[in-house]
């Protein structure tokens, strides 16, 4: 029925980064050619009798169809413990709008017996299963140019000059001495980083 989500970090009261959700929802719609509109602030004022104040992260999967329907649903958010990586080909899967059936990347990281995975295909770096990657090259953060998915915390650091893209290539790995884990539901400072050392015991 809501074959499509966001997934919006709340704080305080505010839906943060709503903006660049909203500009991934009009043009997920405009693409798939739905009729309708949906206005992530209306829905979710609508879905909350008073805003959530305090200073918990929350994670507020807004579950969406091409009819305009919505189904929201808040919950307190815990960052991912990530210790072990590997690198995981997907073949000719895709991920090209941010659909709720992720079963085939489940999948992938069910089978591997790490915490994450590194998605690769055709020689390319990707994405990790929920997040997309930078890596650091001892200079700047560089996150792979085409990734699975065009994040919303991955263009807000795009455009804030934080980070910048490159076409990453398994053999361009040995050039970096790090990778970061981003999505909508982490901060910056606060996302999770593997060292290149970490990723080798796995390879």
């Amino acid at each position: 029925m809501y074959p499509l989500f966001e997934t919006i970090r709340y704080k305080n009261g505010v839906a943060e980064n709503l903006p660049l959700h909203q500009q991934r929802v009009d043009n997920t719609l405009m693409l798939l050619r739905a009729n309708k509109s949906i206005d992530l602030f209306e829905q979710i004022n609508k879905h909350l009798s008073k805003p959530i104040m305090d200073d918990k992260v929350y994670k507020c999967r807004l579950s969406y169809n091409l009819f305009g329907e919505v189904h929201i649903q808040f919950e307190p958010y815990q960052i991912k413990n990530i210790q072990t990586i590997c690198l995981q080909d997907i073949g000719q899967n895709d991920y090209p709008y941010k659909y709720a059936d992720r079963d085939w990347i489940k999948a992938i990281v069910a089978k591997t017996g790490t915490d994450e995975v590194i998605l690769t295909q055709k020689g390319f770096i990707k994405d990790a299963s929920y997040a997309n990657l930078v890596f650091f090259n001892g200079v700047k953060w560089v996150t792979p140019k085409q990734p699975l998915l065009l994040g919303t915390r991955r263009a807000g650091l795009l455009n804030a000059g934080i980070i910048s893209e490159a076409r990453i290539t398994t053999n361009d790995l040995n050039n970096f001495t790090a990778v970061k884990l981003i999505n909508a539901m982490m901060l910056w400072e606060e996302s999770p980083m593997i060292t290149m050392e970490q990723l080798i015991k796995h390879l």
